[in-house]
């Protein structure tokens, strides 16, 4: 059964193509017509999180060596993403602060790839996901426990051997993401994590796993390669948008869900390693079409503003099912990677989003703010907790303080009843500096995410839920 938040993004979807058939097809009523643009538009959420990662490949494997500051690493090759991002970092929308990241862009086309994680007294996680941001597999402190793992990822189309004293994990897609997080309190307590996991993670490929000479070849650099990925897929037009997709499916075949979606799309000119053609449409559906990219970008901006009732808890906009297994539901898959690509599955983390206060205001750095937790109302988590500033494109908001988040392992103050205040304004609150999240300039709207590592159950069934952020009045 869909969940709450893929009615709402189905429904938005089948508005969206409803009105825009009225608006700009007034004198079209054959019905073949609406069908082929309802699957061009499904089909542009359908290749929205394989372009994504497409183009995030490029820029982060855009690299001669591994760079443990920029999180970019030739492909095959671990990529560790540590100290914290500031302000400038764009490789990825809404980055976290509260993990060194650990990451391997994997190619399986060659063949598989062996892995070895160390064991380790810290909380950590290590999603795998495939080409279109299904995971497929999770490794760390939940899944697996804290001792060390062997792994071989294995692509698509490998029938060779396989070691028997590994754990074998096999995908559909040839391009795979591990996109692996350990909990550090901060960058000196980072050093600790670096040395005792990260320098000891082992990322080779699996015919080089015994060979004790083995050395990591050099990758490349381009300079067209430097880039933000999203920026570039959100403003591709539509011919351009559907080449670079098929382009990918050669390599990354749909998965087996697809199939009876994949065999439709075939009857509007969309296949793997296909060349779109907007010239087999009418002038009047060409222009519809090429609106699809916008309008499909102003459905995203839409719920994230303005989500449905079914989906928000005080303002917060929230989904605990459906995250990291997205079957058949592209719009839901596309929307969760714009506003958090590389997302977990709800049981690994929760990431409650909002845009506005508690009365339905958009958060702005022209007011302040508080988020209240009463002491027997703070997150429950086995894990732990965070939130973070973001402005509108979903990236870090620059501050006097280089403070983007806090969390549970952040050295904040808590109030004598044992509750909890979080002062959100551009401006340090007098006496509450520990406490206080910068915000964005006068005038300049904001976003807020919660992270919810672990959560527990009553985060998962909705009985816990988020408080509503609080808009100052006056702040004597």
């Amino acid at each position: 059964m869909k969940n709450k938040l893929t009615f709402l993004i189905t429904l938005l979807l089948s508005s969206f193509i409803t009105k825009s058939m009225a608006q700009d097809n007034q004198h079209t009523t054959n019905k073949s017509v609406d069908q082929k643009i309802e699957l061009l538009t499904q089909a542009y959420f359908y290749g929205y999180p394989l372009l994504t990662m497409g183009e995030t490949f490029k820029v982060s494997t855009n690299i001669v060596t591994s760079n443990h500051f920029k999180g970019k690493a030739p492909i095959n090759q671990l990529a560790c993403l540590y100290p914290f991002p500031k302000a400038d970092f764009k490789g990825v929308v809404r980055p976290n602060l509260d993990t060194y990241y650990n990451i391997v862009y994997a190619d399986l086309s060659e063949e598989p790839l062996f892995i070895q994680i160390p064991a380790t007294k810290r909380y950590y996680l290590i999603p795998v996901l495939n080409a279109y941001t299904d995971v497929i597999s999770t490794l760390g402190s939940r899944t697996t426990g804290q001792g060390e793992l062997n792994i071989v990822l294995v692509g698509p189309n490998y029938t060779g051997d396989l070691p028997k004293d590994v754990t074998i994990i096999k995908s559909e897609t040839n391009l795979n993401w591990l996109l692996g997080r350990v909990q550090v309190t901060d960058d000196k307590d980072g050093k600790k994590e670096v040395k005792n996991f990260a320098n000891k993670i082992i990322v080779r490929p699996l015919s080089e796993r015994n060979n004790k000479n083995y050395k990591v070849p050099e990758g490349n650099f381009k300079e067209e390669n430097n880039f933000v990925p999203m920026q570039v897929v959100d403003n591709l037009n539509v011919t351009d948008y559907f080449n670079k997709m098929m382009a990918l499916m050669v390599s990354n075949p749909p998965l087996a869900a697809d199939t009876d979606f994949i065999t439709q799309l075939k009857e509007v000119g969309i296949t793997a390693g296909g060349t779109f053609d907007l010239s087999q449409f009418t002038a009047e559906e060409q222009a519809t079409i090429q609106e699809i990219p916008a309008k499909a970008q102003a459905i995203f901006k839409q719920i994230t503003a303005r989500p449905k009732a079914e989906s928000l808890q005080n303002g917060w906009f929230v989904t605990t099912t459906g995250l990291g297994k997205y079957g058949t539901n592209y719009a839901f898959r596309a929307y969760v990677t714009k506003i958090g690509f590389g997302a977990n599955l709800g049981e690994d983390a929760v990431y409650p989003n909002t845009a506005v206060d508690v009365d339905g205001n958009l958060l702005n750095g022209s007011n302040k703010y508080i988020l209240h937790f009463a002491a027997d109302k703070l997150p429950p988590v086995e894990g732990f907790w965070s939130i973070t500033m973001y402005d509108k494109t979903g990236f870090l908001v620059e501050n006097s303080i280089d403070r983007y988040n806090l969390g549970d392992k952040k050295d904040m103050v808590y109030n004598k009843d044992g509750s909890l205040d979080i002062y959100i304004q551009k401006d340090a609150p007098k006496g509450h500096e520990k406490n206080w999240l910068p915000s964005t300039k006068e005038g300049v709207d904001f976003e807020l995410t919660f992270r919810m590592y672990w959560p527990k159950e009553e985060v998962l069934n909705k009985t816990w839920t988020m408080p509503g952020i609080k808009k100052v009045v006056d702040n004597k």
